[in-house]
Order: C-alpha cells, then structure tokens, then sequence
C-alpha cells in the first residue's frame, strides 16, 4: 500500500490554496462587477492560511492545541463566504442572511475552541460542517440555471465543491467510527484521503470557477451587443435576426404574423422642452407599456431613435388564428395596443399625454422580406401619423407641463 506523507501532503495543498487564491484575485480584479468572486477570494485565503497554519502549528509544536484550534477557526467561516459567493454568484442577494452569517462565525470560532482538546469532537463538528457546506456550494451553483449551456459552465466548479463535501465526509467517517483520534492533526489516517481530495479539489473548482465567470462575462457581453440600453428590449440587431427567424418559419409552416412599426407622435417635442433625459424616461416608459401589451408569443423591440417594432406571431389581417386568443379579431388587438401605450404619462415631473402612430404590414401579402414588411410598415406608420396628428388639433400642446 502506498502512503504519502502527511507533511508533505499539507504543504503541496497549502500551495495549491495560494495559487488558487492568487488566480481568484485575478478574476476578481478583471470581472470586480461579477458578484460573488470577492467572497471566493476571501474564502480561498481563509482555506490556505487554515492549512499553512496547522502545518506550522505542527512543524513549531505549539502548544494548547493552537493549530487545531486556529485552523478550524478559519476554514468554517471559509466555507461560509464561499456559500455567499455561490449565492452571490447565482443572484441571490440579501443584506440580512449575510449579516446572519458574519454573527454565525464568532459562535464557530468559539466552537473550535470548546473542541480544541478534543480531537473526535473537533473533527465529527468540523468536517460535518464542512461537508455540507461545500455540497451547499455545488447544489446552489446548478440551482435552477437558465438553460443547458449555464448548468454546463457550473458544472465542473460545482462537482469539484461536492468532491470537497466528499472528502471531509470520509474523515468524518473515520472520526465517528475510529476509537481513538491522534492527537496531532497532521497525522490522522484519514487526513491523507482529505488532502489528496482537497488538491483535486481547488484545482477543479478554481478552474471551474473561471469557466463560469468567463460564460457569465461572455453571456453579458451578448446580450449587450442584441439588448438597447436604454429600454432592455432587442435592438435593430435582434430585431434582424428575429424578423428573418420568423419568416423562414413562415414558410415552412405557412403560419401568417404581422409586423407592426411603432411611432411616438411629437417626441422630438420632449427632447426640445424638457432634454434628452425626459426624452429617454419617455422611451422606458414606452417600452414597458409595450412589454404589457404583447403576447407571449409576440415580439417587441426598439427599432432605433422613438421607434418600436412588434412581430405579432399568428395573426392575419382579418383575425387572430384559432389557438390564440379567441374571437379577438386584429382590429380588436390593434386597438387594445393603443389604448396600452396611449394616454397620460408622468416623466421627470412632468404630465404628458401620449400619442403614437402604428404601422402594419401582413405576411405575405405585403411583403417577403424584412425590407419589404419593414418598408410597408413604415409607410403605413406615417400615413397613421398623418391621420393622428389631423385627429389631434391641439397635440403640439399635449406636452405642456401643467401649470
């Protein structure tokens, strides 16, 4: 049988701590707006000093038990931050469960103490503790994820923390079946098993966790590049992408939708009287409105400047089709459409009364292409806008603030 010799076992953990710790300050450094990261960090240097002091505490023999002591009292509250940091990490904010925690590390430092002398008390409070803490981590990590490609990204650093769990749990074993634990901690029999899991460990969990924050920035970065700032709906971009997606669908299953350009009569009017910030908090506006008054299965976007498009699947330009809302004709939704994104609104203060022109073209009998619908819908628009304005006499004074 091969044995390793524990010194040597805790030293080469030890290490792998540091350049652990040393890699997630780097993550942190690059991505300081990822949460989470912060807290992994300071775990990770509570993990290493835990195991370079009990390696010292053994090489100095120090005495009262310091480096049990000292080490426990550094590796739990560890595992707490690193709980924090999955949380974190997954979006689970909250001020007060983490105040919660920050009182529960003076009661486990206090623990450690009251077990310093005791070494099968110390080890079945420690590694329990730590057992179910690191598998916390790995469970709250592939916790309800978005999708396939997130749970993927998680999923070496969350094995990896419940290989961790695993290790502590067959220490644990042997404290609670052992008659007797050895006094001096490098050198219980179980704690080669811990180390060499623990190595694995680190190395797969700092390793995983780049790998998740490199998806999560990647993600980001994508949805940045098809998101409108301003509003949060798709920009142009998506909007292309969106429009084209759906008309090879169209064709293939002959499914009819519509397209409808959105046009926000008088805006410039806003950004003369009241500034492009009033502007802007119009445009918000504009698009929650919008994101009310869609389906589900509808599309909205910001098409560009005060222009929305909606891709209003399964419609026909004389009736919704049967699986959708029924006996609701277009005319109906059209309508219900205006009646959301019209009428009074409060922005920075100011009342303003809304008004917006629609333009709509059908698939296929006004185009086959996103050029084609967009075009007609544009047309249409202004015509809308034309007929609106006449309607509306007294609508360049609809953004008066009142007096």
């Amino acid at each position: 049988m091969i044995t390793l010799d524990p010194i040597t076992l805790s030293v080469t953990l030890a290490l792998v701590f540091v350049i652990s710790v040393l890699v997630l300050f780097i993550f942190w450094r690059i991505n300081q707006t990822q949460p989470g990261v912060l807290h992994w960090t300071l775990g990770g240097f509570l993990f290493a000093m835990a195991f370079w002091v009990v390696f010292l505490a053994t090489l100095l023999d120090a005495p009262w038990n310091l480096g049990p002591f000292l080490s426990n009292s550094m590796s739990l509250p560890a595992v707490l931050f690193t709980i924090e940091g999955c949380l974190r990490f997954r979006g689970y904010h909250s001020s007060r469960r983490w105040r919660q925690m920050l009182l529960a590390m003076p009661v486990l430092v206090l623990i450690a103490w009251l077990n310093k002398d005791d070494p099968q008390a110390r080890l079945l409070f420690h590694d329990a503790a730590s057992a179910i803490g690191m598998c916390m981590a790995g469970v709250i990590l592939c916790w309800k994820t978005s999708d396939r490609y997130e749970l993927q990204a998680n999923s070496l650093a969350a094995c990896s923390a419940i290989l961790g769990g695993m290790a502590f749990v067959i220490r644990w074993q042997y404290a609670f079946l052992a008659p007797e634990v050895d006094t001096r901690p490098m050198y219980v029999p179980a704690n080669q098993v811990l180390f060499f899991g623990l190595i694995v460990f680190t190395m797969g969990w700092t390793y995983g966790l780049g790998v998740a924050c490199y998806f999560r920035s990647n993600r980001q970065v994508m949805q940045l590049a098809r998101e409108d700032v301003l509003t949060g709906l798709p920009n142009r971009r998506c909007i292309d992408e969106n429009l084209g997606k759906t008309l090879m669908e169209s064709r293939r299953s002959k499914a009819p939708f519509a397209v409808m350009l959105i046009d926000i009569n008088a805006f410039k009017q806003v950004n003369d009287k009241h500034g492009h910030s009033a502007g802007d908090a119009l445009l918000a506006g504009i698009a929650r409105r919008l994101e009310r008054a869609i389906r589900g299965s509808d599309f909205a976007g910001r098409l560009g400047g005060d222009e929305f498009v909606v891709i209003a699947r399964g419609i026909e330009s004389d009736e919704m089709t049967p699986d959708s809302e029924p006996g609701v004709r277009f005319n109906e939704f059209l309508q219900r459409l205006r009646d959301e994104l019209n009428g009074p609104m409060q922005v920075r203060g100011h009342a303003m009364d809304i008004v917006v022109s629609i333009g709509v073209a059908f698939w296929p009998e006004d185009g086959d292409s996103s050029d084609a619908m967009l075009s007609r819908a544009d047309t249409l628009m202004y015509r809308d806008k034309a007929r609106t304005t006449a309607a509306e006499p007294s609508f360049s004074h609809a953004f008066q603030a009142p007096s």
